[in-house]
């Protein structure tokens, strides 16, 4: 018979039946702290796609048969992979999270070998090579997990980063002292209570060699005098006394101690005391470990380490439409906690607290009143008041969610750029929140004087510059040819042109330079000149839902009318909305079946198939910007840099790039709205002295008119404009073609 765990030892009958009993209640206590976190959830209102939690379950499950959605799955909650940019946190949260995770399923298997082979069958998992694999595997997962928090605690208590230090809100470097000292403890006393268990081992093993040597029959008189029978008093007795026999045998009691290492090490430590401190100290131990790990379970619904179950909750949640489809479901907005929806709640619930939101935060970062981890938290704090029937003096009232707990200058710093949202690691949509609330001021008419101005005009003309619309093709005049109007004759493309690259001087000649490239192409397309409007992404993200849905019906009519194939647009904001917001939200489109492309990607499918080509190279050294609709809203990355290389240029990226990019600052309808007073840059300006600081860069390159018009703005007022030029790839493009032909017109 091989050797096995031991089962219970040192542990009294009155012990194990109050463990039992501990157990229970843990239990118990635990579920309905779940229950109580659920119960928060519910209150908020339905999904467009899920009217209640468990009607979304069902769905999910369902896509998990997807190798892409269980794959993001797997990488997401087992692996951590949304904190990949983060390498010292991916390492840290792995550490503790595997190191749980082992300690939690070697628990686990303990209590099945105890309670549910052992006592009913007689049998025993954890015995041989098995017990050896379970020794070595429970160590070194303690091991691991002391050295998550070790690197949890230099991080918040050495380190300190901003977005971990204390705050005006709920948020303090304390907070998680309570979490990892826990996890800590309870690490350290099993590791104490292993220790003990293999030092008495060695006692025995040094009586049993003494009564060999002098008797070589009282092997058995030792074993019962060291309590031997009483270890095994939950075997049967035929058992039992197999059991005495082949302990007595065995050359060393414990031959897999040296598979727990870190036992063993302690062990050899605790060797020098008598047996009977030993055991005393074993029990108190023995009951610190239990106490701690009852009171670590029970308290994981109510502290912050919900999070260790919310997370991958949320996760497992996370809606499967495109980021750049804005569910909307209250349409006058969000005005009491409730009116949130159930999946928001429980993202705000989610919340780790961790600041990477507001530590990319364009907002946050140039002195606007906007951290998306405080509005989330004070969230969650209102959400826990409301749920539990008191108010902030436990009145029975709760502050208002506008005002007190969020400021309106807070909702109107959003540019709702994405970046917070993106780099969350539990996938809370904080832009989603603040737009809901925003909805509410715009339904009470609590909007800047520039806001406001920019939607009146948007009513008005269908377009924010307050112009006419007969006025919307005039940078057509200086073409050398006649656009084709689509809204009157059928065309292969239509381009979308957006209302900055129409009407704002800045831009009309970078226009100009893609229509140029788009018939170098040889290109059938045409412009709906007064009849297109505004696309709305930036109207309904400003919360102006109303307005956007009237400028979108607008649209459908005339696009409908069109009936192409493929639409083009030079802006990202226009290509998020006709791409993911016309087709979308359960409304019939006249875009079905039609493909939306950003001229970045037309281009780099022209290149491709032959119809570009450029005989020139250009001798420049650029750097690019990637903006915030295009790639984070839509996972554009790669078309405009593939246009660049094939233009020759010297491309330079800057530290903050693709997914990492910083926002200019006019998304969300800032670019409408007044600056906040006391700011202490703008993020346009701070991009500016990014590009810069690269070695050799002439050109800034960008690839929206929004862009185009916030960083030549941003060069004037850092005073750059004899270092660094503001250039739209679509003018690159045209330079690399003419060049070409002066050079060929010269041969």
């Amino acid at each position: 018979m091989s050797f096995a765990r031991p089962l219970f030892w040192n542990v009294s009958h009155w012990a194990e039946y109050a463990l039992y009993a501990l157990s229970a209640l843990t239990v118990i206590l635990f579920l309905a702290g779940i229950w109580w976190r659920v119960r928060k959830w519910r209150i908020g209102q339905p999904e467009p796609d899920s009217p209640s939690i468990l009607a979304a379950i069902l769905p999910r499950l369902k896509g998990l048969l997807s190798f892409a959605r269980l794959k993001e799955l797997v990488e997401n909650i087992f692996f951590q992979w949304r904190l990949s940019r983060d390498p010292y946190a991916i390492v840290m949260h792995l550490a503790i999270f595997w190191g749980m995770a082992g300690l939690f399923l070697g628990t686990a298997l303990a209590t099945i070998d105890q309670d549910f082979t052992n006592l009913p069958f007689d049998f025993q998992i954890l015995q041989g090579n098995v017990y050896r694999l379970f020794e070595l595997v429970v160590d070194v997962s303690g091991v691991v997990l002391i050295v998550g928090l070790g690197m949890a605690a230099y991080r918040r208590y050495v380190l300190r980063p901003e977005r971990l230090t204390a705050s005006v809100n709920r948020v303090s470097k304390w907070d998680a002292f309570p979490f990892l000292s826990v996890l800590f403890l309870i690490a350290v006393t099993g590791f104490i209570a292993e220790g003990l268990r293999i030092a008495e081992g060695f006692h025995v093993e040094r009586r049993l060699r003494l009564a060999t040597a002098a008797d070589p029959g009282g092997k058995l008189d030792v074993l019962e005098n060291y309590g031997m029978k009483e270890r095994l008093h939950l075997l049967g007795t035929e058992r039992q006394e197999v059991e005495m026999q082949r302990m007595a045998g065995q050359e060393q009691v414990f031959p897999a101690a040296a598979w727990a290492p870190v036992g063993y090490g302690l062990a050899k430590l605790f060797s020098g005391l008598s047996l009977e401190s030993i055991q005393t100290a074993h029990q108190v131990n023995w009951w610190a470990h239990a106490l701690l790990a009852f009171v670590f379970i029970v308290s994981i619904p109510f502290t912050k380490a919900f999070h260790l179950l919310s997370s991958p909750i949320n996760i497992f949640f996370r809606p499967a439409a495109p980021p750049g489809r804005l569910p909307v479901t209250a349409e006058s907005g969000v005005a009491e906690i409730g009116q949130f929806t159930w999946r928001q709640l429980l993202q705000v619930d989610a919340c780790t607290w961790c600041g990477k939101c507001q530590e990319v935060c364009p907002g946050y970062n140039t002195g606007f009143p906007l951290s998306p981890r405080d509005v989330v938290q004070r969230l969650d704090s209102l959400l826990i008041r409301t749920a539990a029937g008191r108010g902030a003096n436990g009145n029975g009232k709760a502050p208002a969610l506008h005002g007190e707990v969020i400021p309106a200058d807070e909702l109107w710093a959003c540019c709702t750029c994405r970046a917070c949202e993106d780099v969350c690691p539990v996938c809370v949509e904080h832009p989603r929140l603040l737009i809901d609330l925003r909805r509410h001021l715009v339904d009470q008419g609590q909007v800047d004087e520039g806001l406001q101005d920019a939607l009146m005009n948007l009513q008005r003309y269908g377009n924010s510059f307050g112009q006419s619309a007969r006025k919307r093709a005039a940078w057509t005049k200086d073409l050398d040819w006649a656009v084709k109007n689509a809204a009157k004759e059928q065309v292969e493309y239509l381009w979308f042109v957006g209302d900055y690259a129409s009407y704002d001087q800045r831009m009309q000649e970078p226009t100009r330079a893609t229509a140029r490239v788009l018939r170098h192409a040889g290109l059938d397309f045409g412009i709906l000149e007064a009849k297109e409007q505004n696309a709305g992404g930036d109207v309904r993200r400003v919360g102006e839902e109303g307005l956007f849905e009237l400028l979108r019906e607008k649209n459908f009519k005339i696009l409908e009318k069109a009936a192409c194939k493929t639409i083009i647009t030079t802006d990202p904001h226009s290509y998020n909305t006709l791409k993911n917001e016309y087709a979308g939200n359960g409304q019939d489109s006249p875009l079905a079946g039609v493909t939306v492309l950003h001229y970045t990607e037309l281009f780099e499918q022209l290149i491709a198939g032959g119809k570009l080509r450029f005989d020139k190279q250009l001798p420049h050294t650029v750097t690019y910007h990637d903006p915030c609709y295009l790639g984070r809203y839509n996972g554009v990355y790669d078309p405009p840099r593939n246009v660049l290389a094939a233009l020759g240029v010297r491309l330079v990226e800057m530290p903050r790039n693709r997914e990492n990019s910083f926002c200019c600052g006019a998304g969300g309808g800032r670019i409408w709205m007044k600056d906040t007073p006391g700011i202490e840059e703008r993020p346009a300006e701070v991009r500016v002295r990014e590009a810069l600081e690269l070695p050799g860069v002439e050109y800034l390159v960008v690839a929206c008119p929004k862009d185009m018009a916030m960083f030549q703005d941003a060069v004037k007022t850092v005073g750059a404009e004899d270092r660094l030029k503001v250039v739209d790839l679509g003018e690159l493009v045209w330079k690399a073609i003419s060049v070409g032909a002066e050079a060929k017109t010269e041969a």
